[in-house]
């Protein structure tokens, strides 16, 4: 085990982003760069560190800690609930390991590492770390998890690629099982047409018939920064999408704050694709630009609105608007994240299998 690397904890991202912590986040880390780390500090209300390791004053690591407790509003960023979740889905292990913990309301609270979003939650390490580094990392997550109070730390979405990361993880205890499969297009060509033509002949008609009826019906389309005059539009607009999937209890503050955030730490990056009908936002995606990748991170519909139509707004504002005005900026790849695999697959994603990896921690 190296003696040389020291780690440290920061109580912000702008701490851990002042000893170079950008460096370590590569084109599909978005959601591990500071200023994104930093809207979850302002938005939601959980505990946060961040963690460092130097080996002779170069920055090899990075592992950003957040506290889920059993007020934790995250259905699928908090271990027993994902649990449970992936259990019920019948995702591969983990009937297996939920059988194994019984109650699973031992493991909390639960301290949540690699961060608080859904798909490739991870340990960052630049050039020169290796296992020894990694190990000294989630070493010391563990005893800050312990010293919190937690009775497990977690996780949740380990990609199937970060082979060291899941080797480590094994190494020292882990359990693990299936979470999810995570979600990414990469963009054929030039625009809509190029994008749909890529599509096997079936798909590709039913995904132009559709546009078409997207052209027909008279619906706005815009894809733009987010204005901040939409925020209690979108955030009523996603507490409906959340209604839909079972969460009938959600805060429609709780997306407020969140978008708000956004706006404030992103500005032109925090992108906003919406659907007008007769005057009103009837749908909308938010997309967050980093370099040459698009992140496709939330989004809300009026049910009703949208049924009265018949209007497939999901594809046309999440992958079809996509599609077309990507390439013009730039974009080669947008991600989709987990969830609704095999709707992300059939609009030509290709799909990463996620872990979850759980360790209880001594009494």
């Amino acid at each position: 085990m190296r003696t040389d690397v020291v780690v440290d904890e920061w109580p912000t991202p702008e701490h851990a982003g002042e000893v170079g912590w950008d460096a370590l986040a590569g084109a599909e880390d978005f959601f591990l760069t500071p200023p994104w780390m930093r809207v979850l500090h302002d938005s939601s209300g959980a505990w946060m560190r961040y963690l460092t390791a130097r080996a002779g004053g170069e920055l090899r690591a990075g592992l950003p800690l957040v506290l889920a407790t059993r007020e934790s509003p995250w259905s699928l960023g908090r271990t027993d609930l994902l649990i449970a979740h992936c259990a019920a889905e019948g995702m591969a292990g983990a009937a297996e390991v939920s059988a194994a913990f019984g109650d699973l309301d031992r493991l909390m609270p639960s301290m949540m590492l690699g961060g608080r979003h859904l798909g490739r939650t991870r340990l960052l390490l630049g050039p020169g770390a290796g296992e020894d580094t990694a190990h000294l990392v989630v070493e010391r997550a563990e005893r800050t998890a312990a010293e919190a109070g937690c009775r497990s730390v977690c996780f949740p979405y380990v990609d199937s690629r970060d082979t060291l990361q899941r080797q480590v993880l094994a190494e020292r205890g882990y359990t693990s099982h299936v979470s999810g499969e995570f979600a990414t297009l990469t963009l054929p060509g030039r625009d809509f047409t190029d994008y749909a033509m890529s599509l096997p002949a079936p798909r590709s008609r039913r995904v132009r018939s559709e546009r078409r009826r997207i052209e027909a019906c008279g619906a706005e389309i815009t894809l733009a920064p987010l204005d901040p005059a939409d925020i209690p539009r979108l955030a009523e607009l996603e507490t409906q999408l959340f209604a839909k999937y079972g969460m009938a209890g959600w805060d429609p503050r709780r997306s407020e704050a969140v978008l708000e955030a956004a706006h404030r730490q992103l500005g032109d990056r925090a992108l906003v694709s919406k659907a007008v009908l007769d005057g009103e936002i009837a749908g909308f995606g938010l997309i967050l630009a980093h370099g040459e990748d698009w992140f496709a991170h939330r989004a809300g519909f009026d049910y009703a609105a949208q049924a009265r139509a018949k209007l497939p707004l999901y594809y046309e504002l999440l992958y079809y608007t996509v599609a077309d005005r990507a390439p013009a900026a730039g974009v080669r790849r947008v991600h989709y994240g987990i969830g609704s695999t095999q709707a992300k697959a059939s609009r030509g994603c290709a799909l990463s299998r996620q872990y979850l990896y759980v360790k209880e921690l001594a009494a």
